[in-house]
């Protein structure tokens, strides 16, 4: 069970590691044209912070190793990222509301 627990635990933290660092590299990447005076600082800082948290979050939840704080935290984590990222990106509410 402690294995299991432990590769769950990497498993999940590591998808949503990639879930942000993916979504944050996308607009440094984007084919639209870009903005003359805009700069991907804010953008970078929220990216390096919030992987951080996933990182602390993932350290804490193999020391705890209660199943459901794991659910808790990894839903917390990705609703974070989707109100954090509706503030820095206000026209990713478009993508899912048409």
């Amino acid at each position: 069970m402690d294995i299991l627990f432990k590769k769950t635990v990497y498993v999940v933290h590591g998808l949503i590691f990639l879930l942000v660092t993916v979504i944050g590299i996308g607009p440094v990447f984007s084919i639209a044209t870009p903005d003359p005076g805009g700069s991907y600082k804010v953008w970078t800082v929220m990216i390096v912070i919030f992987d951080l948290l996933v990182l602390v979050s993932a350290f804490i939840q193999l020391k705890i190793r209660k199943t459901w704080v794991l659910i808790l935290s990894a839903l917390g984590l990705v609703a974070l990222f989707a109100v954090t990222l509706q503030y820095i990106y206000p026209y990713m509410l478009d993508f899912f509301v048409k």
